[in-house]
């Protein structure tokens, strides 16, 4: 087979049952760094394209890609490995690279499940992905007998397979994973490609579901989280070590989306962003001396312990109308086993000190951890309804890969393995012990009716509805959440 010249990358993000589409920005980022390798690079959204294998097909035929890289979370793996399948129907010469949180959390079992995969990057991957197309250089197809086994000629002077961070491959029969690499400089990696992804062309179905000001843009200024959370995946993917974007550079790439695409809201979807008390006061004066007419919000939650009434009152001056706070538990015994790092008197606290802020609470709470009951589920109901806050979101518990909850659950052999179908926060896919996944679904109802069936929470979200489109997408969202197996 003739030798062909990697130019041309494809990024797929792909379709999924989930209530929000926004711009994919780790892809965004990804595409930058593919664009400063020298490499073209395009991203495909699954989600508001709702890609389906015939469009997938059109899209590979209209594009003409030499690789494709696809994003995979757990839940999604199943349509993954279908879009591996198709792709390698259509042309056995297209490489093809995965990677994403699922890849993080499995690591070399990636090729038991994806048979038809070339390589799969686990981590952060802006060093990796364009490091590994230039190792590879002038390459030649695996071929319909060796899908994984790819074969390549490494460009003299560049580094060999080894030495790309994070990069899961095969030497013969025998899988390798290297270890991953966390970026130091956030700067150094430049803003997401917004113009693959423009917040424009998105529908009104934002993360955290309701929004003040349209269009809005999801952005990052910091990766990594010290907590040891149980449940959480994350440090799989960004590490234990918290680093920071400059704010000189969140807040030029916060005017340049003013500016050249008319955002005007900004979701920061940091696992931390008040984790350094000094850095958030900085941001919140630089909004307001720029005078930037935008609202804000963090729909991925922030510590509460991170919260001070000065910070706060910052905070809604820069425009912040609503946080987002993980509370997961109303039983202390259950924040004790999830590691949560929190007891119930802070929350009550410290929700007292937002609301006199006048900022919006939403909440964050998981139903069916391992070690609940019915009684510690029911205690999680009344302590939401209790709390002064104008949303909430009960999850039921998710055993996600190589987390620590889960890891538990098969040492103890409680599961055999994880059926990553069913990772979805719609379904119950593990019940506790002396529960069914019907009981611990008809608790998450009881949770959702309980807690939006009182007149002046409906009411305050009838206040939050934009548009018949954003009706359409909360009706849906409810829908799923309460009655959807």
């Amino acid at each position: 087979m003739e030798n062909q010249k990697i130019k041309k990358i494809l990024l797929v993000y792909p379709n999924s049952p989930t209530h929000y589409v926004v711009p994919p920005i780790g892809l965004g980022y990804l595409a930058t760094a593919l664009r400063k390798g020298g490499f073209e690079a395009g991203i495909l959204d699954g989600i508001k394209e709702k890609l389906n294998l015939e469009k997938l097909e059109g899209k590979i035929k209209e594009w003409k890609p030499d690789v494709i890289g696809i994003q995979v979370f757990s839940c999604d793996a199943h349509t993954v490995k279908e879009y591996v399948s198709k792709i390698r129907d259509i042309d056995r010469n297209i490489l093809i690279i995965i990677g994403g949180a699922h890849v993080s959390g499995v690591g070399k079992e990636v090729f038991d499940y994806f048979r038809g995969i070339h390589f799969a990057i686990a981590g952060e991957a802006e060093t990796a992905f364009p490091l590994l197309l230039k190792t590879l250089g002038n390459r030649v197809s695996g071929g319909a007998e060796n899908p994984a086994g790819f074969s390549c000629e490494i460009n003299s002077g560049e580094k060999d397979l080894d030495m790309v961070p994070g990069l899961i491959w095969k030497r013969g029969e025998h899988i390798i994973a290297n270890a991953q690499k966390f970026e130091e400089d956030l700067d150094a990696l430049g803003f997401p490609a917004w113009d693959l992804m423009d917040p424009r062309t998105y529908p009104q179905a934002p993360q955290g579901a309701v929004f003040r000001n349209w269009p809005i843009a999801p952005i990052l200024t910091s990766r990594g989280c010290p907590y040891r959370c149980t449940y959480c995946a994350g440090h799989l993917t960004t590490g234990y070590n918290i680093r920071f974007r400059s704010i000189e550079k969140v807040l030029e790439e916060i005017e340049m989306l003013y500016r050249d695409y008319g955002v005007r809201e900004i979701h920061i979807i940091d696992d931390n962003f008040t984790f350094k008390r000094e850095r958030a006061i900085k941001f919140c004066n630089e909004v307001a001396e720029r005078g930037l007419n935008i609202s804000l919000t963090f729909p991925n939650g922030v510590r509460l312990d991170t919260l001070d009434e000065e910070l706060l009152r910052l905070l809604k001056k820069a425009g912040c109308y609503s946080i987002t706070l993980g509370i997961e538990s109303g039983s202390q015994k259950i924040l004790n086993d999830m590691k949560k790092s929190l007891n119930l008197k802070t929350v009550e606290e410290k929700v007292a000190l937002i609301n006199k802020v006048g900022i919006d609470i939403m909440a964050f709470f998981i139903v069916g951890y391992p070690t609940e009951t019915r009684e510690t589920i029911l205690e999680t109901i009344e302590f939401a309804k209790h709390l002064k806050i104008k949303r909430a979101h009960f999850s039921t518990f998710l055993p996600l890969p190589n987390t620590e909850a889960s890891r538990m659950l098969l040492r103890d052999g409680v599961i055999r393995e994880i059926n990553y179908d069913t990772l979805f926060y719609t379904k119950a896919p593990m019940p506790p012990k002396g529960m069914t996944s019907g009981e611990l679904k008809a608790l998450q109802r009881k949770a959702f009716l309980e807690f939006y069936m009182r007149p002046h929470i409906m009411a305050g979200m009838i206040k939050e509805v934009r548009s018949p489109a954003h009706l359409k997408m909360l009706a849906k969202r409810a829908w799923d959440y309460a009655f959807k197996r």
